[in-house]
């Protein structure tokens, strides 16, 4: 893995990124940051899904760690533990017990996609990422349907299942 700082986010890649990927990857951050969306292309084969997701899960974890620190100094009245050192370093937290950071202080990510296929290339790049974060794909009563009756049914299979 290769740790890249993007305005001020670490991001771990698997492998060292060519100039146009760190391009992508920065956009997304600074939409990120911004909280602004973003229209951004590159062509067939330029690693888009594995820029997107390796940039949005590098901001997330580095939002996760902002918000622990935050915690952190509000439990000590505002005293920094260590004012010259990170309190986190490649996407883990360091936390004190007493001031947890909770799944709602992070965003969540959703990645929508328009075929399943494309979700499964999605979860296959992100099983060669640093990131583990928590999933689950959701899908249509078409894709879902596990009743062999029922799909023989051209007309009412939807309604059915």
């Amino acid at each position: 893995m290769t740790l890249i700082k993007l305005r001020g986010v670490n991001v771990d890649f698997p492998f060292t990124p060519y100039s146009c990927q760190e391009e992508y990857m920065r956009k997304v951050i600074e939409c990120l940051q911004n909280k602004v969306n973003g229209v951004l292309e590159s062509p067939t084969g330029t690693g888009k899904t594995l820029c997107l997701l390796c940039s949005a899960l590098g901001w997330r974890e580095n939002l996760k760690d902002k918000i622990s620190d935050r915690k952190i100094a509000e439990r000590m009245d505002g005293v920094e533990l260590f004012p010259d050192r990170p309190m986190s370093s490649r996407g883990t937290a360091v936390t004190n017990k007493d001031t947890p950071t909770y799944d709602t202080d992070i965003p969540k990510i959703i990645y929508a996609s328009r075929t399943h296929s494309q979700l499964a290339q999605v979860i296959n790049e992100l099983k060669n990422t640093f990131y583990r974060p928590n999933i689950c794909v959701l899908g249509s009563r078409e894709q879902l349907c596990i009743d062999q009756e029922v799909m023989r049914q051209e007309s009412n299979h939807f309604k059915v299942c």
